[in-house]
């Protein structure tokens, strides 16, 4: 079936039509992200995304379009993201010795440390000790976001050769196997996930709510993504 927005006003109009949804995904995503990651950028690759995904569209239900265009607009996105150093060994190696420095405090001082001794026990400021944290969080966003993408990746095709029903049943599928994974979290994490992902509450209010630090809440995000992962790797 021809493309019937390969070409001309329509093909505009439909770009036009979706630039908001572009614009609503980047700043969802960026909600994760350290602060020198610029919200324009990930706009600019989710354009670029949208374009793509408009001109391989062979299918004019609405429904469908939306479905097809959201995730080329989030796998461009993302893809710009691999390409910074998220998930690199150096990410890793921090993550490590922030773990073992909040144990070795924890123990030392009979309590949970503060976001300020932490930062000082490894000679960094608060709010590099942050950005490193977001970073490390989202290094785990970004491989949940490669076993879905994994688990659709004939996806992008449902809208040309799939009907509805075996769309419907690839997503109810990933998505029943993400709520048993959460459900199978330990009560800590679950309630960090719920809080962070569903709430939409900032890692520091999150940390007030459980009295302790945003380093400990990071750590507690970390865990339960890379449990998450671990656990949808598992049902495949």
């Amino acid at each position: 079936m021809k493309n019937p927005y390969k070409e001309g006003t329509d093909r505009e109009e439909l770009i036009l039509q979706y630039l908001p949804l572009v614009k609503g995904i980047a700043y969802n995503i960026k909600r994760h992200l350290p602060e020198d990651v610029d919200v324009r950028d990930l706009i600019g690759y989710g354009i670029i995304g949208l374009i793509k995904g408009v001109d391989k569209l062979n299918s004019s239900d609405k429904r469908k379009v939306e479905t097809y265009l959201r995730l080329k607009i989030k796998g461009a996105i993302y893809d710009y993201l691999r390409s910074l150093d998220f998930g690199s060994r150096q990410i890793r190696d921090r993550e490590r010795k922030i773990k073992e420095t909040l144990e070795r405090l924890k123990e030392k001082l009979g309590r949970e440390p503060t976001d300020e001794e932490i930062a000082r026990d490894l000679g960094i400021s608060v709010e590099e000790l942050m950005k490193i944290l977001r970073k490390i969080s989202f290094s785990y966003i970004l491989n949940l976001e490669e076993i879905f993408r994994e688990n659709v990746r004939n996806y992008s095709e449902v809208i040309a050769s799939r009907e509805d029903v075996e769309e419907k049943i690839i997503k109810k599928d990933f998505e029943e196997r993400l709520k048993r994974a959460i459900r199978e979290l330990p009560e800590r994490e679950k309630l960090v996930i719920q809080l962070i992902f569903y709430e939409e509450l900032p890692l520091k209010k999150v940390a007030e709510i459980l009295n302790t630090s945003v380093s400990r809440v990071a750590q507690i995000k970390t865990r339960a993504l890379q449990r998450l992962r671990e656990k949808l790797l598992s049902f495949q």
